[in-house]
């Protein structure tokens, strides 16, 4: 049934669009057409890749080229999400050249949710994600610094249809409407109650609202915690919040989402019509094409998902809330009023009494200024701890209460170089402890404090799956961003010493044969590890000594100390001054290779002095010093940035080791790029590595199954029997042809928690 929209832009006019219930409507029309793109997309309950599930579809596709009129450019057909409906487009998905959709991952995973097999969809061939066809086609600026979000909305506004946010507006009025109806039942369910004072906007003092898309979501999460919460209110509350949750799409009119849904498939297929020319002209289709075999891969990782400690993240949840409390106690008493450590202008009140002037603000370097007050501390306690409940906490209950696995998606194409991200990436390594654990390894080394000082530690909350599976593997890529950096170094024929001698017995020579160490092939890049007899290097320096390692961090901090004029005693041990306190080796290690390290990653990214000063709260004159510390100790990896920079700024391109593109239209940041293609060669590198693994798997009828990627890492469950497929892992994830600088990767197998990994050798196969 032919349907006419109230809602038409000039683009979408431009499509037939039809409201079906019968498959031969479609088919129909698809053999006469002939289409080869096609776009299927679905809306859904919610975004949760298990449990939601699609409730509307839509199958779009463009007519040929010598088809099209003046007014039909292509056929737009909605229907309610039906099993037997969705098998049958799938089939005539095969037909086309190219399947896209945007954010294309999450279509797939709502195909199986509604109810196709599993063998089904993964056997797809022909999937394209049209954000990838997005990254490859705008220029290499990331959103953060003016670039451009891959929202399909976003680009579809800036690039097809000014008039494209129109049809998610309409979404977004109904659903505030029904949010509104849900709020105004809060409203009549707390009416008795408002001669003791409570209604909505009590209930809004005392927990958290947070903004989605411009509306309220109610939380349990407390705000003003000095109000005390009836029992009976409490209980009202959290019953309404269950019975009402927040609306989903799927609550919204019929009508106006068949308009949205008809307007997200045409404006995916414009998309595609806008960017692939881009796409050949660039030499990026076996870039697409190479993105494209790891859309199934991701896909099959994301739907086993990470197995969590319910009762230890409630445990946590409790230990954090009591000590939010506690703090904010004493914080009150010490003010003298009650107020949120998120309320400025209280904050500014005290110093302003203490210190006689009224600080500009209230920020993280301004309490670290004044660490020895004690408001100063609680503050800072305060925010970190609210923070870790709402972002870490609270997220993963949230994720895992469904069947106690934490579900994420990995997102090919967020940043500009190219990097997986997803939200487990953000889990912190480190713990949060109460204040006497943070005490007590202050006076006792990092990590020493007890369980019984522990609030949370992220990588307990993650345990293995148990029955079958009762190990975790864990393949690192040791150091990979900085080895790929000495590669760039090596390959513009300036190797780096101290960075190349990080990884390799660069100019080293064979104490026996005096032979020179070459690293032109696999097989003798494979004797950078030869020992002799006593464990020593086979490879000397110009000393006579066994090579060693170069400890890049240790050795940019020597280098800072020296550029801040301190006399070197003992290298990384001993440093004095003719004002300055002296360093000692605590202190080498606890905070000058602290922030050497931290610059030396900063630094890859483009950072400078400035910025250090601001990350790291450092004086200008430290900064400075970094600045002048790195260079001495990376010589030529500063040539290298720099020979990128001008290469950008004369061509508006550079290309990485796999043959993506980062243009730039406006060379203003043409010193990112050469971070770019380090990370971005990387990158390609480990998304290589997860199709390879996952055909090794298939191939080999292994049940042991790809679990995450956590930055440079990959985890597998591993099945009962099958720890022979590790070397065959390793050897996969070893052998870059590009790299002359060897890569090393490391295993570490749990059978309890990600916490407790432990380091194992990997037995030759």
């Amino acid at each position: 049934m032919i349907i006419q929209p109230k809602l038409e832009t000039d683009v979408t006019k431009k499509y037939e669009k039809h409201w079906v219930e019968d498959f031969n409507e479609i088919k129909t029309l698809f053999y006469q057409d002939k289409p080869k793109l096609c776009v299927l997309d679905s809306e859904t309950t919610g975004l949760h890749i298990i449990k939601d599930k699609p409730f509307m579809w839509v199958f779009s596709w463009l007519l040929p080229r010598e088809k099209r009129t003046e007014n039909l450019k292509g056929r737009s057909f909605a229907f309610e999400s039906n099993k037997d409906i969705l098998i049958k487009v799938i089939e005539l998905t095969k037909l086309c050249v190219m399947t896209v959709g945007h954010n294309v991952k999450y279509d797939l995973h709502m195909l199986i949710n509604g109810g196709v097999q599993d063998e089904l969809v993964f056997g797809l061939s022909n999937i394209t994600d049209t954000m990838g066809l997005c990254r490859l086609t705008f220029d290499a600026v990331s959103a953060r610094d003016g670039g451009d979000m891959l929202g399909l909305k976003k680009v579809s506004e800036k690039y097809i249809d000014p008039r494209a946010a129109e049809f998610e507006k309409e979404v977004k009025k109904e659903l505030r409407r029904i949010n509104d109806q849900k709020r105004n039942l809060l409203k009549e369910l707390l009416k008795p109650y408002k001669e003791i004072g409570w209604g909505i906007g009590k209930i809004k003092d005392a927990y958290k609202v947070k903004k989605r898309n411009d509306m309220d979501q109610f939380t349990r999460e407390r705000k003003q915690r000095w109000i005390e919460v009836p029992k009976e209110i409490e209980e009202l509350y959290f019953q309404w919040m269950k019975d009402n949750p927040f609306a989903n799409y799927s609550e919204v009119d019929r009508n106006i989402m068949m308009e949205y849904v008809h307007s997200d498939g045409i404006y995916t297929l414009e998309l595609v019509e806008y960017t692939y020319p881009t796409i050949l002209k660039r030499n990026q289709k076996a870039i697409l094409e190479h993105e494209n075999s790891l859309i199934m891969e991701l896909l099959r990782m994301e739907r086993v998902g990470m197995k969590v400690d319910m009762p230890y993240l409630e445990s946590c949840y409790k230990k954090c809330e009591d000590e939010i409390q506690r703090h904010y106690e004493e914080l009150w008493n010490i003010v003298g009023e009650n107020f949120t450590a998120s309320q400025g202008a209280v904050i500014q009140d005290y110093f302003e009494k203490k210190l006689g002037n009224r600080p500009g603000a209230t920020d993280k370097a301004f309490l670290k200024k004044h660490k020895d007050d004690r408001l100063s501390q609680l503050i800072t306690r305060l925010r970190r701890l609210e923070k870790w409940q709402s972002t870490y906490i609270s997220r993963i209950i949230e994720v895992a209460q469904y069947d106690e696995h934490f579900y994420t998606q990995y997102g090919q194409f967020n940043t500009v170089s190219g990097r997986l991200g997803s939200d487990a990436q953000q889990f912190p390594k480190e713990r949060i402890l109460t204040e006497e654990g943070e005490k007590y390894e202050k006076e006792n080394g990092e990590g020493k404090a007890s369980s019984e000082y522990e609030i949370f530690s992220p990588r307990k909350a993650f345990i293995v799956e148990g029955g079958d599976y009762s190990k975790i593997a864990y393949f690192d890529l040791s150091q990979i961003e900085l080895r790929a950096q000495a590669n760039y170094t090596v390959l513009l024929n300036r190797p780096d010493l101290n960075l190349c001698r990080a990884y390799m017995p660069f100019k080293c020579v064979h104490y026996k044969t005096n032979e020179v160490f070459k690293f032109d092939t696999k097989k003798e890049r494979e004797r950078w590890s030869e020992k002799k007899d006593d464990g020593s290097s086979v490879w000397l320096l110009e000393d006579g000594n066994s090579w060693t390692p170069t400890d890049v961090h240790s050795e940019t901090s020597h280098n800072t100390l020296m550029a801040l004029a301190f006399k070197c005693v003992e290298k990384y041990k001993q440093y004095e001054h003719d004002k300055e306190s002296p360093v000692d080796e605590k202190s080498f290690k606890k905070f000058w290779r602290y922030i050497g390290k931290m610059f030396n990653f900063m630094r890859n990214y483009g950072g400078g002095a400035a910025k250090a000063s601001e990350a790291l709260e450092v004086s200008m004159e430290i900064a400075n010093a970094l600045v002048t510390g790195w260079s001495s100790t990376f010589p030529e990896v500063s040539y290298y940035q720099k020979q990128v920079a001008s290469k950008v700024q004369k061509s508006n391109h550079a290309v990485n080791m796999y043959g993506r593109v980062y243009y730039l239209t406006n060379t203003d940041k043409a010193y990112k790029v050469g971070n770019y293609l380090v990370q971005g060669s990387c990158a390609d590198m480990l998304k290589g590595y997860v199709v390879k693994i996952g055909q090794f798997l298939r191939e080999n009828k292994c049940k042991s199954l790809p679990l995450a990627n956590i930055h440079d890492e990959l985890q597998f469950l591993i099945y009962k029997g099958e720890e022979w497929i590790f070397p065959h892992i390793k050897r996969i994830m070893e052998d870059v042809d590009w790299m002359q600088v060897p890569v090393v990767v490391d295993l570490e197998i749990t059978e309890t928690t990600w916490a407790d990994k432990k380091e194992v050798e990997i037995k030759a196969s």
